[in-house]
């Protein structure tokens, strides 16, 4: 492997996907400013660094993202759409 691994976190992944990161997590749902969890929701930040870092083990495409639900999160929110 070549260069400084990475994992981007986003919230907006069909935006994300046109920058195409060689791996990208989608926490479904996830409010702008929370990628990680809502603030004080500790052990919810921890899981999702921990499959975002996961993601440094498996074989991705760039430009692709793996998505993963949350139900401790709470309130779902719709991304925002890419404007053709």
């Amino acid at each position: 492997m070549r260069g400084i691994p990475t994992v981007l976190v986003t919230v907006s992944p069909e935006v994300s996907a046109q920058m195409r990161p060689p791996r990208a997590l989608y926490p479904k749902g996830f409010k702008i400013g929370n990628s990680m969890g809502r603030p004080r929701m500790r052990e919810l930040q921890k899981q999702v660094l921990r499959d975002a870092l996961t993601l440094l083990t498996e074989n991705t495409r760039p430009g692709s993202y793996v998505t993963r639900e949350y139900p401790d999160y709470g309130e779902q929110y719709d991304p925002p759409k890419v404007r053709s």
